[in-house]
């Protein structure tokens, strides 16, 4: 079997060091997707994100030219989840996905990003340095599909 048709399938991914409960995946390696298998809720303050299984998304989308500095699996899992979450849904998902129900700009989105990386443990010059990335770069992807977004 070709390397490239290998899938990881239906793991409890938990990040070393990470607070947060680790969400059942299923990664796709000849995609590059990953795959939630099992609903995951994440919180950030008062508000409850719920993000239906299944959803695919490919740990927020950072530009290639960046990866030798931080590559997108070096971020964590739950931050890029809820990051490409909100970003697909523009801030608004559908009835149910944050309660109580709120609108997330592109800027919350980006700053939830933020914390959830340093919840997992992410270190700070590289959460700090995603960030800036995303908020330079994330535009493009907001509100836009994983199979139409223009390549990471």
């Amino acid at each position: 079997m070709h390397p490239s048709a290998y899938k990881a399938q239906r793991l409890r991914v938990q990040i070393r060091g990470s607070s947060l409960p680790a969400p059942l995946l299923t990664y796709d390696t000849a995609r590059g997707t990953w795959t939630l298998e099992e609903t995951y809720a994440a919180h950030d303050g008062r508000w409850t994100l719920t993000i239906a299984a299944p959803f695919e998304f490919d740990l927020a989308s950072i530009p290639r030219l960046f990866w030798s500095l931080i590559a997108p699996f070096e971020l964590s899992i739950v931050a890029p989840l809820v990051h490409d979450f909100l970003y697909l849904e523009a801030g608004d998902p559908p009835s149910g996905g944050i309660v109580p129900q709120r609108h997330y700009t592109r800027a919350d989105t980006d700053r939830l990003f933020l914390r959830l990386m340093k919840a997992e443990g992410v270190a700070t010059w590289r959460r700090t340095l995603a960030f800036t990335v995303v908020r330079i770069f994330g535009g493009r992807y907001w509100g836009t599909p994983l199979g139409v977004r223009p390549p990471p």
